[in-house]
């Protein structure tokens, strides 16, 4: 009799493990790590909110940026708020996994419209000697997207639109970076020594026209 109680709490057992891994909505715990940037062209800060937790210690003004911050992974709400007007929130979810990192960016529309928008971070280095770089165009006023070259080079990133994230590229020590709307004759840089050997930068742009399109770098690393 015992022998059999035993049995039939086995075949529990393992029937349980085997629903436990066929679970599609079952979510690994663990630690992500998230910075948090503003990057709407607007007078106003945000504050910055994890499930209703403050997540940053003040508020953010426009091209500032967090540090990494560890979070629980899985489910979680991020909001930012307007420091000007309480009432005027940004809201989503987003699904974090274990062990990854991410940079999450407030943006907005031609209409004013506000985004969150989540991006994966790749912080393995693979060559000390090089700076290892990507781009998002996080400004809407362009439809033609922008374009990124190496000194005078041809573009290596070719009309990245608002909202789009290039790969990341390595990029030999000493060489500028040029950008500029598609299109337009309006042509910036990123100078060399910006971009130094064994860091990794994300690279996001700004601007309401051509003129004054800019670029935000952050050091990921």
């Amino acid at each position: 009799m015992r022998t059999s109680t035993i049995s039939v709490l086995l075949i529990c057992f393992i029937a349980l493990v085997s629903c436990k891994k066929n679970e599609p909505d079952v979510v690994v715990k663990g630690q992500a790590k998230i910075k948090v940037i503003n990057a709407i062209q607007a007078d106003a800060k945000h504050d910055v909110y994890l499930d209703n937790e403050r997540l940053t210690n003040v508020a953010l003004a426009f091209g500032e940026t967090s540090d990494y911050v560890k979070i629980f992974s899985g489910d979680r709400s991020l909001t930012f708020t307007d420091t000007d007007d309480l009432n005027k929130k940004t809201n989503t979810n987003f699904n974090f996994t274990p062990a990854l990192t991410y940079s999450t960016f407030l943006v907005s529309d031609r209409s004013g419209n506000r985004e969150i928008l989540n991006y994966e971070d790749n912080l393995s280095i693979s060559d000390i000697t090089s700076a290892k770089i990507r781009l998002i165009n996080l400004t809407p006023y362009f439809i033609t997207g922008i374009n990124v070259s190496i000194q005078t080079g041809s573009p290596f990133v070719n009309a990245l639109l608002f909202k789009e994230a290039s790969n990341y590229f390595t990029l030999d020590a000493g060489a500028d970076l040029k950008y500029n709307v598609v299109g337009s004759g309006n042509v910036k840089t990123i100078s060399a020594s910006e971009l130094l050997p064994g860091k990794i930068y994300s690279i996001w742009f700004s601007g309401l026209t051509s003129a004054n399109l800019q670029a935000h770098l952050i050091v990921d690393n």
